[in-house]
């Protein structure tokens, strides 16, 4: 009997080890592609067809529903909602539902590893082998999945208040890829191993162009938006595969489905430092088209069109200009915008050279940069607040500077030929609240669905 058993193992094992891996790589494939619905019917079919089938293959396939199910809620950003409190369980939030099955995979694993041995037939051995790492690579997935989740608040708090820490999260983001990237990838889990770099990847280039564009360095930032560009665009072609699904840049799309919320925030989010770049470089860009595409180009980020609201602002209270300036006091090597060759030789700016005008609106007013550059000196820890609009009136020229910071090198200025009261809310608001939408804070903080 103990013969015909290792016969038929041996004649089959291939067969069955080639189901399992197809089977896994299929169940994958639905769970990435979001189409959650398959991946459940894929795993009752399996069930159903190896009724009362147990061991480590059979501890696998139940536990692999609970990952298409946290899945959909992650992808509409679910660990943000409000925490739920179920009958006879404490807490039964996203972060639990992903912590409890990753407990089933390594209990999995550890099974695995005890069940196998030297003793048993090789093709047992090897399925073994498989599905120990098959376990080991989803505990990694999840635990990712885990700190993301602690990422994904971390941001939302930090846009709730005064001044995001890109650096900080930038180190926690790569942190999260490096230590869960496995390392012998198992093809059948491929597809949600690949899903997770894209996330982790945009997350990457976008904070990364942030940290650029505060620097005010051109090329990198133009750079690293573009590579966020083409994760998103291969994230995309990743969901064209549900038939339901079409996703554009213009957030196009077929029948009543829409795009998982996570994605729509980092589309927003690309947008809203696409459009900071657009202001920050706006001269450099300009000197590659004409006047007219360049307010095309600009108008297509409709409510992020900040030269637009410039101009109206500028037009409407009658501002001698409304400029940002950068300030490039102690930085090494600081060329300016735009690209510059490498081995070209730069001067180091001198006095007024360390405050360079970013952009300016209508025209640039070199003879009251002395004012504004001793303003910003002189009132710099108010400004290093990110929160506190500076109002300063020189008496001798009869001029209103007000200020605020967009970033800790960059400062909004709006310049008025006359006296203006810090009572005139309008103007204060103006200046506030363009600071703030360049600092993008405020789409952090719309992170968490429903917030205001």
């Amino acid at each position: 009997m103990l013969n015909e058993c290792n016969e038929i193992t041996g004649n089959c094992q291939h067969t069955m080890t080639d189901h399992e891996e197809s089977f896994l790589k299929d169940f994958f494939t639905h769970v990435a592609s979001l189409s959650f619905d398959k991946a459940k019917e894929l795993v009752e079919h399996e069930r159903e067809s190896r009724l009362g089938q147990s061991g480590p293959w059979g501890m696998l396939v139940t536990h692999l529903p609970q990952i298409a199910i946290a899945e959909r809620s992650y992808g509409e950003l679910g660990f943000l909602l409000t925490k739920n409190k179920g009958f006879l369980r404490k807490d039964n939030s996203l972060k639990t539902m992903y912590e409890s099955a990753r407990s089933d995979f390594r209990r999995v694993e550890e099974a695995t590893r005890l069940s196998n041995s030297d003793r048993l037939p090789p093709g047992f051995s090897n399925e073994l082998q498989t599905i120990t790492s098959v376990a080991n690579e989803l505990c990694l997935f999840l635990t990712a999945r885990i700190e993301l989740i602690d990422l994904y608040e971390k941001m939302h708090l930090m846009g709730m208040g005064k001044q995001m820490k890109y650096e900080e999260l930038l180190v926690q983001v790569k942190d999260i890829m490096e230590r869960n990237a496995p390392s012998v990838p198992q093809m059948c889990v491929t597809p949600i191993g690949n899903m997770l770099s894209l996330e982790c990847e945009v997350l990457i280039h976008l904070l990364r162009a942030q940290l650029e564009m505060q620097l005010w360095n051109f090329l990198p930032s133009l750079m690293l938006l573009h590579l966020a560009f083409t994760r998103l665009t291969a994230w995309e072609s990743r969901l064209q595969n549900r038939e339901s699904w079409k996703l554009g840049f213009g957030a196009t799309f077929l029948k009543t489905s829409q795009l998982p919320a996570l994605l729509q925030w980092l589309l927003k989010l690309k947008t809203a430092f696409l459009a900071k770049f657009s202001l920050y470089f706006h001269s450099t860009l300009a000197q590659q088209t004409s006047p007219q595409e360049m307010k095309a180009l600009c108008s297509k980020l409709q409510t992020n069109d900040y030269c637009h609201k410039i101009q109206n602002f500028q037009r409407r209270y009658d501002a001698t200009a409304v400029m940002l300036v950068f300030d490039a006091s102690g930085l090494e090597d600081f060329k300016g915008p735009g690209y510059h060759h490498p081995n070209k030789p730069v001067e180091s700016p001198q006095d007024l050279e360390n405050y360079p005008i970013v952009f300016s609106y209508p025209t640039k007013p070199l003879n009251h940069m002395p004012n504004v550059v001793k303003v910003i000196t002189e009132r710099a820890s108010e400004l290093a607040a990110m929160d506190k609009v500076v109002n300063y009136f020189s008496p001798k020229d009869q001029r209103t500077y007000i200020m605020a910071s967009t970033d800790p090198r960059m400062t909004l200025v709006v310049v008025f030929d006359s006296k203006k009261a810090e009572k005139e809310s309008h103007i204060t608001n103006f200046v506030s609240d363009l600071a703030l939408q360049l600092r993008c804070n405020k789409v952090f903080a719309n992170l968490k669905p429903n917030a205001k």
